[in-house]
């Protein structure tokens, strides 16, 4: 009979087994994940802003450019993903990992 194994599955790391290339790669998925984040609520405000302006042409346009800087840092977050991902490809370098030799 075997033991019932209850440890659950991909969610905590042994703290002999952390690394620095684990350290880097989940700090790049964090800042993925707060990217989208606030590029929801920069979109959210900003679509709130332009319905309250009232027509007010000052407010709205400051409300449109928020709109536009939020598209524009979501690009420029996941181009920059995208990039190395390519990069990675085409060298044969994993960038996405950021494995780190041990000696």
């Amino acid at each position: 009979m075997q033991p019932l194994d209850l440890l659950p599955r991909g969610q905590f790391t042994p703290l002999n087994e952390i690394s620095i290339s684990g350290i880097i790669a989940a700090f790049v998925h964090i800042v993925l994940i707060v990217a989208s984040l606030l590029f929801v609520f920069n979109i959210l405000f900003g679509g709130i802003k332009l319905i309250i302006s009232g027509g007010n042409r000052e407010k709205s346009e400051e409300s449109r450019r928020q709109i536009v800087n939020a598209f524009i840092g979501v690009f420029i977050v996941f181009a920059t993903w995208g990039i190395l991902g390519f990069l990675s490809q085409f060298f044969g370098v994993d960038l996405l990992t950021f494995e780190i030799p041990t000696l």
